[in-house]
């Protein structure tokens, strides 16, 4: 018995309006995925094509929430004006500089500097780990070099900046000796660092010891970073000032000066020499030399403290000084958002003798008129800062600038009555004048020197606040457009299912 055949119903013949479709269909279908394939490619090639033009001329976008690696003009004036070539050594290989959690932003911001001075920065990696002998080449320096030093240098003068100077910090109140790190200011180091080198002079600030004197670590650096080399000096064991001296600073000593100390402060002053007196309720109310010789110039220094209950923060001494007019502070008319906090102040009365007329002098800051003095000793031991009828009403001086005008040398006395303004914490917040002031001050008396102050960057974000119309364009760019182009997607689906 033969199998059983089934019989095969023939096709049907496809009609000429489904070929068409079909074609059509196919012809969709192959011109997508070409337009896939170059668009695919594009992207690829523009991928390229952008990466190379960023590293070469630095096309990124600084998208961190305080614009860390924003260079000011300042610094790209001084950048691409450049005429001598500064060699920047950094002991460490570029893919672990570039990778640190520290010297990573400096990585960035450096090649920023790269971009913008051309071949007049001379960048050279060297790992220490591999190339032991590379120290060898900076033996002078031992004790300030470690792994990651970048190191400036020109001709003679070299400047070595380490993770800490590239980053403040701010001391905790609750455990002792730690600190966490606030701000980022690579751009003041690295600037001042090749200002500093290119100089074609490096002058000496002494730090005057012998009478138990501080001095703030913020105060030095800033020195530092003007192009001073610092050094301390006490002038009872060396009985003389040396002759490469340009500055003298005293801050807040606790014992008076000798005669002769001060016949060999007046005689530098007069011959071109710079005096900074830092004084405050923190020293002794007597020191009959050092007060009596400042009244030569014109600054008195009185025995009281300066208080202000309407303009202070945190305690009642720290209260909030202000500029004056002077031609000295006009550098600093651009920073009128900023404010001084000058704790813990004496007044002055800025004032010279009638008779003398070889010496001028003038208020640069000063309190408000709301603040008040109360008399002070040392003894004194307040019970309350509330204004008393005794008192006496502001506003009162807390910094003058004294010039000689006896020769054509100049030499100039600067005394601020509120030393601890210039404490770590104060000069390191970007949000006061604390520092710019003393920078701006520097730069008067010497000002053959460029010195550079560029506020710090915060690490913290500051929350996103915005305004209705803000609002409103977000979530037309996170919600209405998205969910517009995914309908619109689905109604072009199911239009082609039809096709």
């Amino acid at each position: 018995m033969k199998p059983f055949k089934k019989n095969k119903v023939p096709k049907a013949p496809v009609s000429p309006e489904r070929k068409v479709q079909k074609r059509k269909r196919l012809r969709r279908v192959s011109v997508s995925a070409a337009g896939l394939a170059f668009a695919l490619a594009a992207v690829i090639l523009l991928n390229l094509v952008c990466t190379n033009l960023t590293d070469r001329f630095d096309l990124t976008l600084d998208l961190t929430a305080n614009r860390l690696y924003e260079i000011t003009d300042d610094t790209k004036t001084m950048l691409e004006g450049m005429e001598e070539t500064v060699d920047i050594t950094i002991l460490a290989s570029e893919d672990d500089f570039r990778n640190d959690s520290y010297y990573g932003k400096v990585y960035t911001l450096l090649n920023k500097y790269i971009n913008l001075a051309g071949d007049k920065l001379n960048v050279e990696y060297i790992d220490p780990y591999t190339n032991p002998n590379v120290v060898s080449r900076y033996s002078d320096l031992a004790a300030t070099i470690q792994a990651g030093s970048v190191i400036v240098s020109y001709g003679d003068h070299t400047r070595v900046l380490n993770d800490s100077d590239f980053y403040t910090t701010e001391s905790s109140s609750s455990y002792s000796g730690y600190s966490t790190v606030t701000g980022f200011q690579g751009e003041q180091a690295l600037t001042s660092a090749i200002t500093a080198v290119t100089n074609d002079e490096t002058p000496v600030a002494y730090i005057l010891q012998g009478h138990n004197e501080s001095v703030s670590t913020t105060f030095t650096s800033m020195l530092t970073n003007a192009g001073f080399t610092v050094s301390l000096l006490n002038l009872t064991e060396e009985k003389e000032i040396p002759d490469d001296a340009s500055v003298l600073v005293i801050s807040l000593p606790q014992a008076d000066l000798t005669e002769k100390e001060a016949d060999l402060i007046d005689a530098f002053i007069k011959n071109g020499g710079d005096l900074m007196v830092f004084d405050g309720t923190l020293s002794p109310t007597s020191l009959p030399v050092l007060y009596s010789y400042l009244k030569e110039w014109g600054a008195a220094v009185q025995a009281d403290m300066v208080l202000d209950a309407d303009y202070n923060i945190s305690e009642e001494p720290d209260i909030l000084a202000q500029l004056t007019d002077s031609d000295v502070n006009s550098a600093l008319d651009s920073k009128t958002d900023m404010v001084l906090v000058t704790p813990n102040a004496k007044s002055i009365t800025a004032e010279l003798d009638s008779s003398v007329s070889d010496r001028t002098i003038e208020t640069l800051m000063e309190s408000r008129s709301t603040s008040y003095s109360k008399v002070l000793t040392d003894e004194t031991e307040y019970d309350s800062y509330t204004k008393e009828d005794s008192d006496t009403d502001g506003p009162f001086a807390l910094a003058t600038l004294s010039t000689y005008t006896g020769n054509d040398d100049g030499g100039q006395v600067f005394v601020c009555t509120a030393a601890l303004m210039m404490s770590d914490d104060l000069m390191s917040a970007s949000s006061l004048l604390n520092q710019p002031f003393l920078s701006n001050v520097v730069d008067q008396m010497q000002p053959n020197l460029d010195v550079v102050t560029i506020a710090a960057k915060s690490l913290s974000a500051e929350p996103l606040v915005t305004g209705t119309t803000a609002q409103f364009v977000i979530f037309l760019l996170l919600a209405l457009f998205p969910l517009a182009i995914f309908g619109a997607g689905i109604a072009v689906f199911f239009r082609r299912r039809k096709l």
